[in-house]
């Protein structure tokens, strides 16, 4: 996830001002503690100098005092002291001669365990003694040992104060409150300081980003606002002036650019002229010559049987054939004829045609040959009627032309589908083989004439592009694909009348 320069100088400096608080803090508190302490021992220390001679004048030798009232008296002057949490009196040989209640403001503390504790080696010590000592439940005591003296230096007795560090504890505890607060408010502010900041040098950064993507886009018309005059004004200036620069290019190279594409299709138009002009020119004068050599015979055929039709009776069995035979010459001349305007644009008779009887009945024309004998031909027609407005004998010879090629591609050997699909107001005829297929790079070049990917001597090149130039004549279009069969796929689309 990336992280914006704006993000990252607020977390930076937050986290170093962070850093900063918490070691202050750290040191605040530690000293703070210190002094604290120092304090409630120099204060304890104060106190049981104080108190300790008047405990024992209240005593008087008697352990506990004979009178009640000198107890209450003797916890009355004692409660002075708010911190403190008992008292006792301890001899020389530490045992214990009084013990204290504790104080009305500790009533929940457990001191069993400084019952049984052993004093004896700070007695020995004849020194007032301080040891802090800390509570399971958290609280610390401190306990300080006041040694009393008699006339003749020795020691008779000892009082043992324990005192409270909850007043010390209250004070750190208000101080930790006012320091967070103060950290709150310093880091809250701090970090406004570095937003505004962040911001103000941000901006300008964004506006460069911005600007440099808008020119990757390609618009090159951007340009930043520059609003100072320090390093990021003197950049967005640099990148106004490298705009401008390449505007300029982008519209030099576009003119030339132009004038290049301009001179190019020219020429291509002029070359594809050039060229089927004299592929024109020489198909013209091969189809003259080769309609001449098939007319003659095809006219002798057809005149033969129009004399053979007129001398037959009505109900002779042979009219029929002799019928199909005139039909059928009537049809070479038209495909001579259009073979002859295969130079020019041909000269289609649009009726209504129904494909799949058309293509049920070119594929049982092509049976009964020597080529298609041993081909597994499969059929696959629409279930609905698909109609077109076309020439049905150019159609006709269009698929004659491709299923020969296609037999001729697999020599006679091997898988043949015809299928008859609609697709979008289209339809399509698909002629699929299972031979070795065209190469793509050859899948265009085989629609121009005298181009044959048969052997020498077996093609002439004109098949498929005079199949293209009577599907195209019939606003249609033809294209070479790869088979699912694993050859070539020929897909004649052609549009569907209403």
């Amino acid at each position: 996830m990336r992280t914006s320069l704006g993000k990252k100088l607020q977390l930076y400096t937050g986290g170093i001002v962070a850093l900063l608080l918490v070691v202050t803090f750290m040191v605040l508190e530690r000293n703070q503690a210190q002094a604290w302490e120092d304090y409630l021992f120099n204060q304890s220390l104060s106190f049981a100098r104080l108190a300790t001679p008047e405990l024992l004048k209240r005593f008087r030798g008697s352990f506990p005092p004979d009178e009640p009232a000198d107890i209450a008296d003797m916890h009355e002057f004692l409660g002075l002291n708010r911190d403190l949490v008992q008292f006792s009196l301890v001899s020389a040989t530490g045992r214990r001669l009084y013990l204290s209640n504790t104080f009305e403001d500790f009533p929940n503390l457990d001191l069993q365990p400084f019952d049984s504790e052993n004093l004896s080696a700070r007695l020995a010590a004849e020194r007032t003694t301080m040891i802090t000592h800390k509570l399971p439940g958290g609280e610390r005591l401190l306990d300080l040992i006041e040694p009393a003296f008699g006339p003749t230096g020795q020691q008779v007795v000892s009082v043992r104060y324990l005192i409270s560090y909850d007043s010390i504890d209250a004070r750190m505890q208000e101080a930790r409150r006012h320091f967070v607060m103060i950290a709150i408010a310093a880091l809250f502010g701090c970090l406004i300081m570095v937003s505004l900041i962040a911001r103000r040098i941000t901006q300008p950064i964004a506006s460069l980003t911005d600007g440099a993507r808008s020119l990757a886009r390609g618009e090159l018309e951007t340009r930043i606002v520059t609003e100072s005059r320090d390093e990021l004004g003197t950049l967005a200036q640099a990148f106004n002036d490298m705009a401008e620069s390449l505007a300029a290019n982008r519209a030099e190279l576009t003119r030339k650019n132009e004038a290049l594409v301009t001179a190019n299709e020219h020429m291509q138009s002029m070359q594809e002229q050039l060229l089927r002009s004299e592929r024109l020119a020489a198909i013209g004068q091969l189809a003259a010559g080769v309609s001449h050599e098939i007319d003659n015979p095809v006219g002798i055929i057809l005149g033969n049987a129009e004399l053979l039709m007129e001398d037959l009776q009505e109900d002779d069995p042979l009219r029929e054939d002799v019928a199909a035979i005139i039909e059928e010459c009537r049809r070479c001349r038209r495909i001579t004829g259009g073979l002859l305007g295969f130079a020019r644009s041909p000269e289609a008779h649009h009726d209504r045609v129904e494909l799949n009887q058309l293509v049920k009945e070119t594929v049982a024309s092509l049976r009964p040959q020597m080529l298609f004998k041993d081909l597994d031909l499969k059929i696959d027609v629409s279930t609905d009627d698909l109609c077109v407005t076309g020439d049905a004998d150019q159609l006709r010879q269009v698929m004659i032309n491709i299923l020969l090629n296609a037999a001729q591609a697999i020599q006679g050997v091997g898988q043949l589908a015809v299928s008859l699909v609609e697709v979008s107001g289209h339809a399509h005829i698909y002629v699929d083989d299972s031979g070795p297929g065209i190469p793509e790079t050859d899948r265009e070049k085989v629609f121009q004439p005298f181009f044959s990917t048969k052997a020498h001597g077996e093609g002439t090149g004109l098949g498929l592009p005079l199949c293209r130039k009577l599907v195209e004549a019939q606003g249609g279009e033809i294209y070479v694909h790869q088979a699912p069969l694993g050859g070539a796929r020929l897909s004649v689309s052609l549009p569907l009348s209403d």
